[in-house]
């Protein structure tokens, strides 16, 4: 089973992780803003692949977390891209999807939909704990979850607003999380977008937050 995948963004996948994910609309970030600061990563990874760094490895990682800033603020800043998430009837349809896992795929940590992209954290160690013992063949890895929450949500969208055509980009980002510090600073990201985009003073007021109530941010 692949673990590792390469598309416009390498996409690592360890069986049983827990993973930050970010999807967001088709037509929600300016083409010439994406190919820019994808220009920028490039030329910082074969400038680090080039040079004699101490760790390459983590060099390249600190460049990959610094792209998706730029692109979740960018996201968060664009006014004329594609907003439909910003429908309450549409944003609920896509709750309803990431809570229809919840419990069978993995265990939902946390989520934000905001206008033009949702943030995702879910840890699938769920699908490991079977008492008949775990059987590889009936894993379901990121990006099948991935599809079944964004085809499923696309379908029931698009027929709420009687649409047709692509509802939500192809690729997702998805960060694969390494420690429990990690995990807590990720969850606080996710929950203070809406601060962070100036819609609510309080990350409680913003109705289309979730964060697991047992988990201790």
């Amino acid at each position: 089973m692949k673990t590792i995948y390469h598309n416009n963004l390498p996409h690592i996948q360890p069986i049983g992780g827990t993973f930050f994910i970010t999807f967001r609309l088709e037509g929600s970030l300016p083409f010439q803003y994406l190919k820019k600061i994808r220009s920028e990563l490039n030329d910082k990874i074969f400038e680090i692949k080039t040079s004699h760094y101490l760790d390459a490895n983590q060099a390249i990682y600190n460049q990959r977390k610094i792209f998706f800033k730029k692109m979740d603020w960018g996201l968060d800043q664009v006014i004329d891209g594609t907003d439909f998430l910003k429908n309450e009837k549409v944003a609920q349809i896509v709750a309803s999807k990431i809570h229809l896992y919840d419990g069978e795929l993995y265990d939902l940590l946390a989520y934000c939909i905001m206008s033009n992209h949702v943030h995702l954290v879910f840890d699938t160690s769920i699908q490991l704990q079977d008492d008949e013992g775990f059987n590889l063949k009936n894993y379901t890895q990121v990006d099948e979850i991935m599809r079944k929450i964004k085809g499923g949500s696309a379908y029931e969208v698009n027929r709420f607003l009687n649409r047709k055509g692509k509802f939500w980009q192809q690729e997702s980002y998805d960060h694969y999380v390494r420690s429990g510090k990690e995990l807590t600073d990720i969850i606080w990201y996710v929950i203070k977008n809406p601060v962070a985009a100036r819609l609510v003073e309080n990350w409680e007021d913003y109705k289309f937050t979730y964060w697991k109530d047992c988990y201790n941010v």
